[in-house]
């Protein structure tokens, strides 16, 4: 008959009473504690920082301070695009947003780089009266004495007409050794703390320029002959975190160009990216067009982030060739070029 390791202890506790024993029940297993997704923390810092960066440039719109978030509005979505994929990772989720926010940025940079080379020559399909006109705005950075890079770079360039900004008094022999390309030459060195030029092959004459007064430094000629009609501006604002003092140029720039008459280009470091309430300021307050939208700054790992140096274009002038940034020469940004063409019926 076959009995149980139980039975066995039953006889034996019935023939000793005094003696107790312990039926040994088997262990069972501790329960095993939910093991908490501590990840999911890391990816929701990563996604509200991303958000919250973009609604904080918004609200520039109201508040002028907040506007210096919106210089980095590109970035922001970056981050916000970047924890949203990786939160739908098993594991890892922090280090994966981490990683692709910095992927991102990078693509952003090599983006406006892949633009650099051979500028676009047409040929254009032009409408009646219309013309073709190379614009390129370069700043050229106060510190950036290589004025053979310089040189170089604006004559690679060859554009039709030229903004140049922090032109200084040490950039003042790029206008004798430029003077073969660019015989129509407008500077405003003698007036204070302004330090733009403007440069063009085709007839021009200066019309005004100021560096201290309540907009910003700016310089503008009226262009003659072929291009009769147009005015084209160089133009210099203040930079970030200083949002208030930047709307307040703008406004001033808005105001003194009110009774301005015919077609406008409008060039310059603007220190303000398409997200700004800057751009978009000027863009409605003049009736005009930003026609740029590539990062420029910085150069130094030649992987610019912020597109702060812009074209404007008023009503009636078109985009030949979009935007191209050129070769840095030195400088803390890239030159940009295009080709637009001009109503000068």
């Amino acid at each position: 008959m076959n009995r149980k390791p139980d039975d066995f202890l039953d006889d034996i506790a019935e023939l000793d009473p005094d003696l107790i024993l312990v039926k040994q029940e088997p262990e069972k297993p501790a329960p095993r504690k939910r093991k908490r997704n501590v990840e999911w923390g890391g990816a929701l810092i990563g996604l509200l920082f991303g958000v919250g960066g973009v609604l904080a440039g918004r609200l520039g719109q109201i508040w002028p301070a907040f506007d210096v978030f919106a210089q980095f509005t590109a970035q922001f979505f970056f981050v916000t695009g970047s924890f949203a994929v990786a939160s739908f990772m098993p594991r890892r989720k922090a280090f994966v947003g981490l990683v692709l926010s910095i992927l991102m940025c990078l693509g952003y940079g090599l983006w406006s780089q892949s633009t650099v080379g051979e500028v676009a020559s047409g040929p254009w399909t032009l409408n009646p009266g219309e013309r073709a006109v190379r614009v390129a705005h370069f700043n050229l950075y106060f510190p950036n004495r290589d004025l053979d890079a310089i040189e170089a770079e604006v004559r690679r360039l060859d554009a039709d007409v030229v903004s140049l900004v922090e032109f200084t008094a040490d950039k003042q022999p790029l206008l004798g050794r430029l003077q073969s390309l660019y015989p129509y030459q407008a500077e405003c060195s003698q007036e204070p703390a302004c330090h733009l030029a403007l440069l063009s092959k085709l007839p021009m004459k200066r019309l005004e320029a100021d560096g201290i007064w309540d907009g910003p430094p700016f310089i503008s000629a009226r262009m003659e002959g072929p291009l009769d009609g147009l005015t084209v501006y160089s133009v210099h604002t203040t930079r970030f975190p200083h949002s208030r003092a930047q709307l307040r140029q703008v406004d001033s720039l808005i105001r003194h160009l009110e009774s301005a008459s015919g077609k406008m280009i409008m060039m310059g470091d603007f220190n303000a990216t398409p997200f700004s309430r800057v751009t978009a300021t000027l863009a409605q307050g003049l009736g005009v067009n930003r026609l740029t939208h590539l990062p420029t700054w910085p150069s130094t790992v030649e992987l610019p982030q912020l597109a702060i140096d812009h074209i404007f274009a008023s009503q009636g002038i078109r985009v030949l060739a979009p935007q191209q940034i050129g070769k840095s020469s030195g400088s803390d940004h890239y030159p940009v070029v295009m080709t637009l063409g001009v109503d000068v019926q």
